[in-house]
């Protein structure tokens, strides 16, 4: 196969994969409301809708098996058919606030799959090289946080652990091990500086980020390396010449973890023990078991994209706990991939994407073992880097710019071993049928930043009890973005908080909070702010009375569920006050026989 390395869509295949490979990982805000997730879903979008247009202009797709493109178009439209039949198909757009697993993500990780399909059937390895661009962006703000000269102020409660570029600790652990397989990309002549660097600062990384999933699937890498060169057929040679070196670079971060304190934090976890005081541990297997809850009451089609965070609450067991006794244990991530994909798309959708990527790694296996000592990427680094990240999965949620380079890599890896010898042809159809998705990603990438700035100042005027204006700004930002839930729900938090001040505010507060239920449906709490809202407006029982009893059904089993469902009960036979908390940032009602003597009723 011929390879045009000047034709337009070639230079725009490889401008938008490196831009992927290199910016997702790299790119964060301080100034937006979402500081990490945001910047990379947007640039996530844009990269991945300009290489799914190149990959169609470019007639890449005509060298994908048939098979391969019916699995993969298949699960991309169980996916949009499990947003249409979910809990809420506007938020499943752009998924939920922090992990952002939405229909355009998932869309964005297809086209980057074809990207790194089209990279490796043209043989444009060198790409790939872009990866080690955004490990080492990474790396070097996990050092800067390491020596205590990070010049943010993060507020993130893991702000203790490193967080790097990523934003979460666990994350940032599950980045640097996806990252351990870009040595399949080093030059023979290159690896064991190659690996020696590559695999230092991963293992850096983790240790700063004190993960102990991460250290365990650091390990599960290096164990599985010579067990997946075996299935090769590969020698061991190499890597032992290698072993010296590679042993001095990791042996050197982790006397400068221990300097900095990385490593004795990660001895600390690791030995510390996973009880119900202790969030690691006993609140993942609760987790586990209220999301099969949730994929039992919804086994097809699931939640949609992102949606447990509504199903939780609603088929979660009663005994649930985790390590939270006063508060409810929520879950946006059961903190397990295959139960997430079950959960949000159905096993439908998880039996789909383990054919992606079962039928990707079979073949690659039998096309390795029968092509030995063929010029090409060294695949057995990337199986265990791929599998040890898979592990990983298993224990924290999925992050975007792990994803990313994991999909990628098993689009390369799939065709170095699948790609039918078909010589693509550019074609004006090709184009037309890329210009939209190409499209569609650019103006995300705009919308996304600039609707979250508003986002921002919204919640910087609710943090400084300026309600009414901070209603505004996330009206603002809703306009903007009228898929993004969180900032619809802000707005009528910040509107009921209003009226706590100005019962004038009142009729507002209603309307906001009827029109989110339109848009997007209630969680259990929007549902009790209604029904505050109408006790406060003087609303018979007969009208209130089943709003409760919505919220109740929305969580039956909240830790402050049946408390606050007598509160409104009793306001609403004699009369109660909103109260604003000002330490949890929250509005609720106070009947009025237990108002203190100090506070008068509004």
């Amino acid at each position: 196969m011929s390879v045009r390395r000047t034709a337009p869509a070639d230079w725009l295949l490889a401008g938008a994969m490196a831009t992927a490979l290199a910016g997702v990982p790299a790119v964060f805000w301080p100034a937006l409301y979402d500081d990490f997730t945001l910047p990379k879903q947007a640039l996530l979008a844009a990269s991945g809708g300009l290489t799914a247009a190149a990959v169609l202009w470019g007639g890449w797709r005509r060298t994908m098996p048939g098979w391969l493109q019916g699995v993969l178009g298949g699960w991309l439209a169980v996916v949009v058919a499990a947003a249409a039949a979910g809990l809420d198909w506007r938020g499943s757009v752009f998924g939920y606030y922090q992990y952002r697993q939405g229909i355009v993500t998932q869309f964005a990780c297809a086209g980057l799959f074809a990207g790194g399909w089209a990279l490796a059937a043209s043989g444009r390895w060198r790409v790939f090289g872009a990866g080690f661009a955004g490990l080492a962006a990474a790396f070097a703000y996990t050092a800067v946080q390491a020596a205590g000269k990070d010049p943010f102020d993060w507020w993130i409660d893991t702000s203790d652990r490193a967080i790097g570029t990523i934003g979460n600790a666990n994350e940032l652990a599950a980045f640097a091990v996806i990252s351990m397989g870009l040595v399949a990309f080093v030059p023979a002549r290159r690896f064991a500086a190659g690996a020696a660097a590559t695999w230092a600062a991963a293992l850096f990384i983790v240790l700063e980020a004190e993960s102990r999933s991460g250290l365990a699937a650091v390990l599960v890498f290096f164990v599985l390396v010579p067990v997946a060169r075996w299935i090769a057929g590969e020698p061991g040679r190499p890597l032992l010449r290698a072993a010296p070196v590679i042993g001095l670079a990791l042996g050197a971060v982790t006397v400068a973890s221990l300097a900095a304190g990385g490593l004795e934090g990660t001895a600390a976890r690791v030995s510390g023990q996973a009880t119900r005081a202790e969030t690691g541990g006993s609140t993942r297997l609760a987790l586990w078991e209220g999301t099969l809850h949730v994929i039992a009451a919804r086994p097809v089609l699931g939640t949609g994209p992102d949606g447990l965070h509504l199903g939780f609450p609603r088929w979660r067991p009663a005994h649930l706990g985790g390590a939270y006794e006063e508060y409810d244990l929520v879950a946006q991530s059961s903190h397990n991939s295959v139960l997430d994909t079950a959960a949000n798309t159905g096993l439908v959708g998880l039996a789909l994407l383990v054919a992606l990527v079962g039928g990707c790694a079979a073949a690659s296996i039998r096309a390795v073992r029968r092509a030995r000592g063929r010029p090409g990427p060294d695949w057995p680094y990337a199986w265990a880097a791929m599998a040890a990240y898979g592990a990983l999965t298993l224990l924290n949620p999925i992050s975007l710019a792990a994803h990313a380079l994991f999909f990628a890599m098993l689009g390369a890896m799939g065709a170095a071993a699948m790609a039918r010898p078909v010589q693509p042809r550019p074609g004006s159809w090709g184009l037309l049928a890329g210009m939209p998705a190409a499209a569609a990603g650019v103006v995300i990438a705009v919308a996304l930043p600039t609707a979250d700035l508003r986002a921002q100042a919204g919640w910087d005027a609710f943090a400084g009890g300026e309600f009414s204006r901070a209603a505004e700004r996330y009206q603002a930002a809703g306009r903007i973005n009228p898929f993004e839930r969180d900032y619809a729900r802000r707005e009528t938090v910040a509107l009921v908080a209003a009226a706590s001040v100005d019962p004038g505010r009142l009729p507002e507060a209603e309307a906001a909070l009827r029109r989110f239920d339109r848009r997007f449906g209630f969680e259990a709490g929007d549902a009790f702010n209604l029904a505050a809202v109408l006790i406060g407006m003087g609303r018979s029982p007969e009208e209130v009375t089943p709003v409760i009893t919505r919220a109740i059904r929305l969580n039956p089993n909240g830790a402050a569920t049946a408390w606050y469902t007598r509160q409104l009960m009793e306001a609403l036979h004699v009369g109660g006050v909103l109260v604003f908390d000002e330490t949890d940032r929250w509005t609720y009602v106070v009947p009025l026989p237990e108002m203190p003597e100090h506070q008068e009723p509004d």
